[in-house]
């Protein structure tokens, strides 16, 4: 995991993983979020069965128009983790973000519905994600 601040006193958590054969993409560790995301611009190179679907409330408290597809494998330190439906949802303003303050392209946000799933914690002092009984552990930078 890493450490990524976009500005003074803003930190988020980013990891690397593969969705589908797109590598080289993050994904912003968001427990703040009920449903993981896919940018709109990414979701047809690796989500698959899409459906339009209707507004939502987004990221502040702007509607956005979503749709829902599935994630056929996501791989995340070096496990395998199988399918994960998400809100496929345009986050071009969050990249535009990113692109101000570092070098990571990100390609969605992996929300509650993961963490939950896949029995997360995150230890900040110890500066660890640990993921299911198998105890996948990325260290944070």
């Amino acid at each position: 995991m890493e450490v990524v601040f976009l500005e003074e006193d803003t930190i988020h958590l980013l990891v690397e993983a593969v969705a589908g054969s797109v590598e080289n993409y993050w994904w912003v560790v968001d427990t703040g979020a009920s449903k993981s995301v896919v940018d709109k611009a990414m979701a047809a190179r690796f989500v698959g069965d899409m459906e339009v679907g209707s507004p939502a409330t987004g990221l502040g408290k702007e509607m956005v128009e979503t749709s829902t597809g599935c994630i056929g494998h996501l791989v995340l330190g070096g496990f395998r983790f199988e399918p994960l439906q998400v809100a496929i949802v345009d986050l071009h303003h969050i990249n535009e973000e990113y692109a101000r303050y570092s070098d990571k392209r990100i390609a969605g946000l992996l929300g509650s519905d993961f963490f939950l799933r896949e029995k997360a914690w995150i230890d900040y002092e110890a500066r660890t994600l640990s993921l299911r009984d198998e105890l996948v552990e990325e260290e944070l930078h």
